[in-house]
């Protein structure tokens, strides 16, 4: 054995295994950092680098670039031949230019001079008062008062020298700039061309440097460690917006979002083409764009699409996929997982819009437009009532979605209400009432308990729910009043019922749509199709087999009689009125009102006295047994006092009083689980059950591999499929599950539609912990007053009745060229009864093409053109009211307007009131009143007309609820205020009545606000674009106009573009300039609308002391141009005064000049006057003051505008002018 000497191992080997392992390690080293070194998101940049050289190569070989650098090159050639000129011959500019030097310097030495003296005279000075002060005038003074003088005079020369040798460096400066001229002004000019291409070139070299020196530094500086500090191209890029916050472990840090590292382009326009990450971000003007109202810098981007921001690698940033094809793809690519140690994973792209709610709770209405989906889900948590079971600390809406339970035996039955609780869809299909009972945790074949403690016979689903639903309609009877209702004071008739049904405005909440969709497609009448603001109100087809007829005729005669806070109005309407309708809903001759859907029957559940009893000893198990049992045989011994002590539990289980107020449980508190921040809550806090391996069962996987199922599915790791499970199928997480009947779930089962469920999944997801408590959107006054008026416009179906913004007409002219204008289409042609329908454009169209190629006996027939009329502005087409042609027909799309659905039902009561007879394949079933048959329909004048043959637009403007386009522009707030909440007739003729509200604190005036907010936001857009009509100018004109003519930067083509087309933040930026360029043009144009403050200045002195001082019986003489003989004769249509208008036919009819003082604002008096169809296009109101012409001189000699102004101002005094008359 070889001698080792002092070392247990051989020195020769342990160093042969320290260089080894040293080998290792430095290999290990170098592993380590070229690894942490060469990160995938290096790999993105490099590939968007690639991306923007390729762009910019393109760039600068389009058409525009190779024109803009033949121009460059021209120029080019011309400034050198200057250049040369100039040095060859051109001796003036090179002498100029050297006494130009030479004026300098002695202008810098006689500026040297000036200096010295001016000091010197000042130091003499100072000496001089020193010297008088101290001594007085002696001859020392004298002496020093002549060097003073003396020092004074060279001041004046030296200063005298100085300006003339600055005028003279001017005056050559001047020489050399004229000498100059030519040359600066091609050198400018070649900048202006060569701008854009020379940003791409720079660009360009940048990042494709064409010097060796600068593409080697940049390949050494990227690719190798440890010299990337140096200035690097490829860099981590983060937002850190400024305000918002992330919580972690109880503490807000600030958010930090890396997404921009592989996401370069997102914030970027015009990235269309191309596949994630190199894609811009749609919609670059709401979101990430630097003039959007969410710029990159201030809001980064997981505080809407959530993830780890501060991940750099695509599994560490908790990607989602939209979709199961989306997930294998990114598993087969990326190796992706849900990241299992971060608790908010990225929304997917259909829930994407959550994110708005955390900013937007004060302003949801506002966002429609853009946030469509989430608004949706909002409004579908109100309309089913989801906050009264859920509280939202912040959600506006505070009353009980259904109505009270107190008097419910004065409207319906115990049988009905049995079988309506039973399963409301069973009668109303499309009721938003939830089914409560005979659900699955509560089926058939479900063992709900084994009675008497364990030692009875099992108690199964069907009958354990019968019992409750028999026990619920004891309690709820027990707890209703039975004080017998009034008798109908009068006798009804029933034809005449149906006209008053159908025109009083019941129709515009209301449907009596058949309760198949196949029944639905076969009927040809308005009120049987089903159409979103005619579901406002429930389906009334059935209704006399649910309400007692007494009931009906109180709930129309004063809806808050029954229920304080329904949203059902008072339609006033005169008790004959009432009982006509009650007569109609009774006698029901159109059989609507009998029909009930097949298989419905009211009645009593049945109920075994065993369940009930074993239902008690679960509801009261503290009490002792035998003390229950004590109750069997003595409180509760008659079924009737157990049903109802059972029902009071049962309600109290199921949370009933939430929605419907019940007597003794106004102030029970909600049964469901808060949502105010459920948002947050992580997936650990959700009891998934077994429905994972539920699923992982019906998937076809074995028992046993459930986890496998999870690994790829992962349907716990994410909230929002619990939530999207809970809508589906509420109960279904007690499915296997083992459970006493006290602890099963209790959520109703609403049938949601796949899009309603995707809908409130987005918008409950939205409920977050607060973390943009400084960001949150502040609304201004004016988007305050549109949120909340919307939300109230909304939940009193205002836009069934009233058209609150025209339709959208989309086509492609003559030149390919597409437009898209606010407008309706007009008749097909002058045999149509009416024009085609905004709403089902394509039908009509294609109902009139057969029509005619039958007509026609033309099989190949097709319109050559359609008309349609402008309902607002169009820069390119006209002003409102301009018809138009289109030639174009087949790229004709529509929009309906928004409202005014009932109008449509209104208008055909009155050209066409006939209904298809079965029995006959007729429509010879007269809908009027009509004594005789022949579809004549009484006016209020008691006079039964035919008005088939008026003209369309006059009984749309006479008889059909008013337009509310511009009505802010209209109407005086304070006045519209009052109207809200006491309406008063302004037009007598109409059959539909503005309702009375029942309106909560502030609802009435939001609305009136609204409106005034709505006109003072679209100002600047008519302003716009009717400046652009009347001068004849195009954006870019103005822009250059503002620019050369005002002297005012920062104005573009895109700017003025972009206020004509109603864009905020251009709109913000420039229409200080646009109002500048108008006034300096002389243009003129209606003042926006100050919903602050309102002023009638044709009431003050001064105003009207210019009248009376060039007549002084003003009054008297515009009212005889007004009312008097041979003029306009205004009195004829229009009341004044209380006296009617002179014309006998209530057609001709139109609301009292009275009302015009108080109720409307003067600009748009003005502009009404000036022209009605302007202001309404189809109005029947002449324009009787053309302002083409002159007019009525023998009345009031003037020129028609201020014939106008007079009328105006009459209008605004008329409670004086009357005194006077």
């Amino acid at each position: 054995m070889a001698d080792r000497g002092d070392t247990h191992y051989s020195v020769p080997s342990l160093n042969r295994w320290f260089a080894i392992s040293s080998l290792a390690l430095l290999i290990a080293a170098l592993w380590m950092v070229l690894h942490d070194f060469d990160r995938p998101w290096k790999v993105y940049q490099r590939e968007y680098q690639e991306i923007e050289v390729q762009r910019a190569k393109a760039a600068l070989s389009t058409p525009e670039a190779q024109e803009a650098i033949a121009e460059e090159q021209r120029l080019a050639s011309e400034i050198e031949e200057i250049k040369r000129s100039q040095a060859q011959g051109g001796g003036d500019l090179a002498s100029a230019e050297e006494e130009l030097i030479l004026l300098e310097d002695e202008k810098a030495k006689a500026d040297a001079r000036a200096r010295v003296a001016k000091q010197e005279a000042g130091w003499q000075r100072f000496l001089t008062d020193e010297h008088r002060v101290k001594h007085g005038e002696d001859a020392e003074y004298q002496e020093m008062l002549e060097e003073l003088v003396e020092r004074e005079r060279v001041m004046m020369e030296t200063a005298n020298a100085l300006k003339e040798i600055t005028a003279k460096v001017e005056a050559k400066k001047a020489e050399i700039e004229r000498l100059n001229a030519d040359l600066e002004e091609l050198e400018t000019r070649m900048k202006l061309a060569t701008k854009n291409i020379a940003l791409v070139r720079k660009k360009l070299e940048e990042l494709d440097p064409t010097d060796p020196v600068r593409r080697l530094a940049n390949l050494v500086r990227d690719d190798i460690p440890g010299l990337d500090f140096v200035g690097p191209t490829l860099k981590v890029r983060m937002a850190l917006p400024p305000k918002l916050t992330f919580e972690l472990n109880f503490t807000k840090k600030p958010r930090i979002d890396m997404c921009q590292t592989c996401h370069m382009p997102i914030d970027k326009e015009g990235y269309t083409e191309y596949e994630q990450p190199f894609v811009s971000h749609p919609r670059q003007d709401l979101y990430l764009g630097s003039k959007s109202p969410h710029p990159i810098g201030e809001f980064g981007c997981t505080i809407c699409h959530r993830g780890a921001g501060e991940a750099l690698t695509f599994q560490r940033v908790d990607h989602r996929a939209d979709d199961e094809e989306q997930a294998e793809e990114w598993r087969e690519k990326y190796g992706w997982h849900k990241q299992h140690y971060w608790d908010y994973p990225m929304l997917p792209a259909r829930f994407v819009e959550a994110g708005c709610v955390q900013c937007h709770k004060d302003s949801l209405e506002v966002i429609e437009p853009d946030a469509p989906k989430v608004v949706e889900g909002y409004k579908l948590f109100e309309r089913y009532g989801c906050y009264a079971c859920h509280k939202v600390d912040w959600f506006p809406t505070k009353r009980r979605p259904g109505p009270p339970l107190k008097k419910v035996l004065e409207k319906t039955t115990p049988e009905f209400i049995a079988s309506w609780v039973t399963n409301p869809k069973a009668f109303r299909p499309t009721t938003w009432m939830p089914q409560i009972f005979h659900l699955e945790n509560y089926s058939a074949d479900t063992e709900v308990a084994i009675s008497n403690y364990g030692t009875g016979r099992p108690m199964m689903g069907d009958e354990w729910s019968d019992a409750a639903l028999a026990s619920v309609t004891a309690f709820i009877q027990s707890r209703s009043a039975t004080d017998p209702l009034p008798e109908i004071p009068l006798e009804g008739d029933p034809l005449r019922g149906r006209e008053v049904f159908r025109l009083s405005g019941c129709l515009a909440c209301h449907n009596v749509a058949p309760f198949t969709d196949e029944e639905r497609a076969e009927v040809d009448d308005l009120a049987q199709e089903l159409g979103g603001t005619n579901e406002h109100g429930p389906n009334l087809r059935g209704i006399a087999t649910k309400v007692a007829p007494e009931w009906l005729y109180q709930w129309i005669k004063d809806p808050t009689a029954y229920w304080e806070g329904t949203r059902m109005p008072n339609l006033r309407l005169p008790d004959q009125d009432i009982a006509d309708i009650v007569a109609y809903v009774f006698d029901d001759p159109d059989g609507f009102f009998h029909d009930v859907p097949e298989g419905w029957e009211p009645r009593l559940t049945s109920y075994k006295r065993d369940v009930l009893e074993e239902q008690a000893r679960w509801f009261f198990n503290r009490m002792r047994p035998e003390d229950l049992e004590d109750k069997f045989q003595g409180p509760w011994k008659a079924d009737r006092d157990l049903l109802v002590a059972m029902g009071e539990r049962w309600v109290l289980q199921q949370g009933c009083f939430s929605c419907h107020e019940i007597e003794g449980l106004e102030d029970a508190n909600r049964i469901g689980t808060e949502l105010t921040t459920w948002g947050s809550k992580t997936v650990d806090k959700l009891d998934f059950g077994f429905i994972p391996e539920i699923f992982a069962k019906e998937a076809g996987f074995e028992p046993g591999s459930e986890e496998e199922y999870e690994a790829v599915h992962e349907f716990k790791a994410y909230r929002e499929n619990f939530l999207q499970q809970k809508l589906h199928a509420p109960r279904s997480f007690d499915r296997e599950k083992i459970k006493n009947p006290t602890e099963r779930l209790r959520m109703p089962w609403f049938d949601f539609t796949d899009e309603e469920v995707e809908a409130l999944t987005t918008f409950v997801t939205g409920l977050v912990e607060d973390e943009v408590e400084q960001a949150r959107m502040i609304p201004t006054e004016q988007q305050l007053a549109v949120d909340t008026g919307l939300r109230v416009i909304r939940q009193k179906n205002c836009i069934a009745c009233h058209v609150l913004e025209p339709g959208t007409i989309e086509f492609d002219d003559e030149d390919g060229v597409h437009h898209s204008v606010k407008g309706q289409m007009s008749f097909f042609d002058e045999d149509s009864v009416f024009p085609p329908s905004m709403e089902h454009f394509d039908r009509d169209l294609a109902n009139y093409i057969a029509d005619m190629r039958d007509y026609e006996e033309d099989p190949e027939w097709y319109p050559e053109e359609l008309y349609a009329q402008l309902l607002e502005t169009d820069v390119e087409l006209g002003e409102t009211g301009t018809t138009f042609a289109i030639s174009n027909v087949a790229s004709i799309r529509t929009t309906p307007p928004v409202g005014g659905r009932f109008v449509d039902l209104v208008m055909r009561y009155y050209v066409d009131p006939w209904a298809y007879n079965p029995e006959t394949d007729e429509y010879d079933i007269c809908l009027t009143g009509d004594p005789d048959g022949e579809g004549r329909i009484q006016d209020v004048d008691g006079e039964w007309r035919d008005f088939s043959e008026e003209p369309f637009d006059k009984l749309r403007w006479t008889y059909a609820p008013p337009v509310l386009i511009g009505e802010g522009e209209k109407l005086q707030r304070d006045w519209f205020f009052r109207f809200l909440n006491d309406p008063e007739v302004l037009r007598p003729q109409i059959r539909v009545r503005m309702p009375s509200f029942h309106w909560e604190d502030n609802e009435a005036g939001a609305v009136a606000d609204y409106f005034a907010a709505a006109a003072e936001k679209d100002w600047p857009r008519e302003y716009a674009r009717q400046l652009q009509i009347q001068l004849g100018l195009t954006p870019a004109e103005i822009a250059q106009g503002i620019i050369a003519e005002l002297g005012l930067s920062g104005s573009s083509a895109e700017q003025v573009a972009g206020i004509a087309e109603g864009l905020p933040v251009e709109t913000a930026a420039g229409l200080p300039n646009l109002l500048a360029f108008g006034e300096a043009h002389n243009f003129r144009f209606h003042p926006a609308v100050n919903p602050i403050y309102e002023r009638i200045p044709q009431r003050t002195p001064a105003w009207l002391k210019r009248y009376f001082d060039e007549r002084p019986d003003f009054y008297k003489d515009v009212h005889n141009l007004v009312a008097g003989p041979g003029g306009p004769t205004c009195v004829q249509c229009h009341g004044l005064a209380g006296r009617p208008p002179t014309n006998a036919t209530p057609i001709g009819w139109a609301p009292d000049l009275t009302l015009v003082r108080e109720r409307l604002r003067p600009d748009w008096v003005r502009r009404w006057l000036t022209d009605p169809s302007k202001v309404y296009p189809g109005t029947t109101m002449p324009a009787n003051f053309d302002l083409g012409s002159e007019q009525w001189q023998d009345l009031y000699p003037a020129p028609s505008a201020e014939q106008i102004e007079a009328v105006t101002t009459w209008l605004f005094n008329l409670d004086r002018a009357l005194i006077e008359n």
